[in-house]
This record gives C-alpha cells, structure tokens and sequence, in this order.
C-alpha cells in the first residue's frame, strides 16, 4: 500500500524532543525519509536511533539553526 509521503524528504528542525520529534515520526510513519536537526548530539542520536529501529527512514544532524 502506497503512503502519502513515499518518495519526499523532509527536514525538521528542534526534531531531539517534544513537538519537531512528534512531526519527525508523523512525516516518517506516513512515508518520508526525514533529516532530522538539533543542537543536542546524545538526544537527537537516541530519538533518530528510536525511528530506526522501527523501520522508519530517519537521518540525524547536529546543527544550530538559529
């Protein structure tokens, strides 16, 4: 069955915690790859490691976007 997103990639930034994590695992249970962004290393590693080992397709980065 085809998902919404396959195909799309989409980048959320704030993605460690709270409301970027909640639209982090949304965009990547609906199909997409998802970048996702924080300034926290351990938090962010263990968030994307949490998609992951669910079968979604989540990429990590450490950035400041601010």
């Amino acid at each position: 069955m085809s998902k919404l997103l396959d195909g799309k990639t989409a980048i959320v930034t704030g993605a460690s915690q709270g409301l970027g994590l909640a639209i982090s695992t949304a965009l990547c249970t609906d199909g997409a790859s998802v970048l996702m962004v924080a300034r926290d290393e351990q938090k962010l590693a263990e968030a994307a490691a949490g998609l992951q080992d669910s079968g979604l397709q989540a990429t990590a980065m450490v950035a400041d976007v601010t």
